[in-house]
């Protein structure tokens, strides 16, 4: 339950069953669970518009029935084993003539009042595009159309997995936070997977069946920045050579400048060129070699080839995000920029920046000291982050030397997105006083139906039989759901149902025996909405919106 409360009349804050006071020494610092929250005025990001690709050809579950394939364990493909397995019924292909990226940016300029010359930031968060031989960065067309309104924004790709997104909506928050973005910059996020016309899976692997095709473009204004007080500092610096293998001399020079000291978060500006490097982000995959450097008994004990200990050991002494970029201009300096707004803003104190040519590298450690994340009251209010690099092979594009395919491992996959949500949900509840009843709207990725329900059995904290009941009404009436006529959309799904629910195109339905978008008229009303995405690398990242 939510309600208002005006402290000294200047401005809401949000007051749960956990019961926030305002703090004795300052009204703007809010207790909740025992820890003081310094909370802004008002808001630093907000999204203020969508545009579409809303085209393509509808394809239901008959093309793979006719193939005549089968699940593991020998189970038939058919429209009933898919839509029980997947809750998929049919899903848009794109045609092999068209960027879908460059029409939802198109889009967007035509339906919206975005001043072009306002747009500071030009994020492609996408994985594998329209091609997977392209070697990047993939946003560079849809860039082309506005690239004489904004010559000087800052464009690049990042690679997060499906959370892409979200990540791209917590580096925004970063940049605005700490003022490199300044209030009515505008920050556009572009979304574009065209899986189907870039043939990521072999002809035979089911994982087709799943994916849908699909772009949106989102803009984001600043509307304020806090630039909290602090020290910020390059602890260490280093240049190398790239000889063989990036991932493990990556890590290795990382451990000579910062041994087992604590990070908090690997962003590599990753120029290798090849789709093996971004699926998943070669950030993940140095994550990982640089924990068997920093873990060496645990390593060899087997620690990280177990999931249950992996995923523990990770939670507990890990803790960081890991995901690149491919910056168009190419300048070292970008991603060291990026690197120190987390750390100015802070929400995070040692952050390390990696920028990757070819053949050489350069290592930044970016430090900071008595810097005070700041909540904003409205917009974006939180963010979290967090890789599993322990888990990287579970998504990944793989040569076999004549062309590069996507392979998942679904068990793996399914197990990461339900019972890795709890850790990083309950950090990102708790630190905002609130628990998952409390949220109004709950936008969760799609990557298969089935996960949902499970997802939410984590987070939750009831007696198994009053769970049962919750989650079934959880689903129904503050979730959101369309993965039944678009499958899964990869990193576009975070921006399509909302996009989606706005213009009325979700409908009441009944899928896999749950009643999903029963409450449209109401959600369309709320307030407090969760974005909750997982991925390659493999990496959870979800952010709070307060309207």
């Amino acid at each position: 339950m939510l309600k208002q409360v005006d402290i000294l009349n200047r401005c809401p804050y949000i007051i749960t069953q956990y019961s926030w006071r305002p703090s004795q020494n300052d009204p703007f610092t809010m207790v909740a669970q025992g820890r003081e929250l310094l909370l802004l005025e008002d808001s630093v990001l907000e999204i203020i518009a969508y545009g579409a690709w809303n085209g393509g050809k509808v394809v239901d579950n008959s093309i793979y029935e006719k193939k005549g394939l089968s699940f593991k364990g020998g189970v038939p493909v058919n429209h009933k084993t898919i839509e029980e397995r997947m809750g998929v019924r049919t899903r848009r292909t794109a045609g092999t003539d068209e960027r879908i990226g460059v029409t939802a940016l198109q889009d967007l300029l035509d339906t919206s009042e975005i001043d072009p010359s306002r747009i500071k930031l030009v994020i492609g968060a996408t994985n594998v595009g329209d091609d997977k031989y392209d070697s990047g960065p993939l946003v560079r067309y849809p860039y082309k159309i506005i690239q004489e309104h904004c010559p000087n924004a800052h464009v690049f790709d990042l690679y997060a997995g499906c959370p892409g997104f979200n990540v791209a909506v917590e580096l925004v928050f970063m940049l605005s936070l700490k003022g490199y973005l300044k209030p009515d910059d505008v920050s556009v996020i572009i979304g574009a997977e065209n899986l189907h016309r870039a043939k990521a899976f072999k002809p035979d692997d089911t994982s087709n069946i799943l994916f849908g095709d699909d772009s949106l473009a989102t803009a984001l204004k600043t509307t304020s920045t806090a630039k909290p007080p602090g020290h910020y500092n390059i602890r260490n610096r280093s240049e190398f050579t790239l000889k063989k293998d990036p991932v493990s001399e990556t890590a290795h020079e990382i451990m000579k400048l910062n041994g087992n000291n604590t990070i908090d978060g690997i962003i590599i500006d990753n120029h290798l060129g090849s789709l093996v490097y971004r699926v998943p982000a070669t950030a993940a995959r140095v994550q990982q070699a640089l924990a068997e450097l920093m873990y060496p008994e645990q390593a060899a004990g087997g620690t990280f080839k177990c999931f249950r200990e992996a995923l523990e050991f990770y939670d507990q002494h890990i803790k960081s995000f890991a995901y690149d970029i491919m910056t168009l201009d190419a300048k070292k300096e970008r991603v060291e920029e990026f690197a120190r707004a987390y750390v100015e803003s802070g929400k995070y104190k040692n952050v390390i920046s990696v920028y990757l040519s070819s053949d050489s590298g350069t290592i930044t450690l970016h430090d900071g000291a008595n810097y005070t994340f700041q909540r904003p009251q409205k917009g974006v209010i939180d963010t979290l982050t967090r890789t599993h690099g322990c888990f990287a092979d579970y998504i990944q594009a793989v040569s076999d030397g004549k062309d590069i395919f996507g392979d998942m491992d679904g068990k793996g996959v399914f197990l990461y997105a339900t019972r890795g949500a709890k850790n990083l949900l309950d950090e990102l509840f708790s630190s905002n006083g609130i628990k998952v009843e409390d949220i109004d709207l709950i936008i969760e990725h799609q990557a298969n139906f089935a996960m949902i329900p499970l997802t939410l059995d984590q987070v939750l904290a009831h007696d198994p039989v009053e769970k049962k009941k919750i989650i079934a009404d959880l689903i129904a009436n503050k979730l959101i759901t369309n993965v039944h006529e678009r499958g899964n959309c990869s990193v576009v799904c975070m921006q399509r149902l909302p996009y989606d629910l706005e213009r009325g195109a979700l409908q009441e339905d009944t899928l896999q025996g749950f009643k999903i978008n029963a409450n449209i008229d109401q959600l369309k009303k709320a307030r407090l909405i969760l974005n909750d995405s997982v991925g390659a690398g493999m990496t959870r990242s979800s952010f709070l919106q307060k309207l």
